[in-house]
């Protein structure tokens, strides 16, 4: 295992799309398909056309990316309520620097900033879709209340909306029953080193429970996380992370 102190430093930069040279872009593809396969280069590439930004992280010293994330904004009204969600594609990270959850705390703050000052009474919400659990322990690690949960079902708001979300983002591979993502997709999905990494902690209580809640994780089903970006709905540790 390679040890923090021995790490180079990194320099995390937020990226308007039009700033994506193709020589980034080709690394973050290659960077995704250390964990995905089946995942044509030029879907990749039409996908960055539509972010809002994108979030990068670099060896300090060197400019070599080490990891990213896509953030695509979306609003709409539910049922009368202006809402709008900050959702994030592809979260990827270089497996030495796992111990790191930079990339993730700038993406979210980044968020959290936004929404607290927004004055339209928009209500802001972070989104995504994971198919592991290192992926999924940000909803219960951040926000208090969050779909999917083990034991609390969204509210109606929360549904109407992760499902709004799931029909533009994933059109008909989005079940609403499930709230997952099947994409069926001949040869896509985890890579075998993925898989080996998700296999080997099945015996984390916390892993456990993420495969009740997605039972279909090894098949590459995503489930649709949701969670609101207010204050209130913040954990203690996300109040540390994100203090207003």
């Amino acid at each position: 295992m390679t040890s923090s102190s021995s790490r180079p430093p990194l320099r995390t930069s937020f990226v308007e799309p039009a700033a994506l040279t193709p020589e980034r872009r080709a690394a973050m593809f290659a960077l995704l398909s250390v964990w995905f396969e089946g995942y044509g280069e030029d879907y990749f590439n039409e996908e960055l056309e539509d972010l809002d930004h994108c979030v990068v992280q670099e060896d300090a010293a060197t400019g070599e990316l080490v990891g990213f994330a896509t953030v695509y904004r979306q609003v709409t009204e539910i049922g009368g309520t202006a809402v709008g969600a900050f959702h994030t594609a592809h979260c990827i990270l270089e497996r030495r620097f796992w111990g790191s959850n930079d990339l993730v705390r700038s993406m979210v703050a980044e968020m959290v900033a936004r929404a607290r000052a927004d004055r339209s009474g928009r209500l802001w919400y972070w989104s995504y879709s994971a198919v592991g659990y290192r992926s999924y322990r940000y909803m219960p690690m951040l926000f208090v209340r969050h779909t999917p949960h083990p034991d609390q079902p969204p509210d109606a708001l929360d549904r109407a909306f992760r499902d709004h979300i799931g029909r533009e983002c994933f059109a008909h591979y989005y079940d609403a029953d499930t709230g997952t993502v099947d994409w069926q997709w001949q040869g896509y999905g985890l890579t075998e080193e993925a898989r080996a990494i998700s296999e080997a902690k099945l015996d984390s209580p916390a892993v456990a429970q993420f495969r009740r809640i997605n039972p279909r994780w090894a098949d590459s089903v995503e489930i649709l996380c949701l969670a609101r970006l207010q204050d209130d709905n913040l954990t203690a540790f996300g109040r540390r992370w994100f203090p207003a």
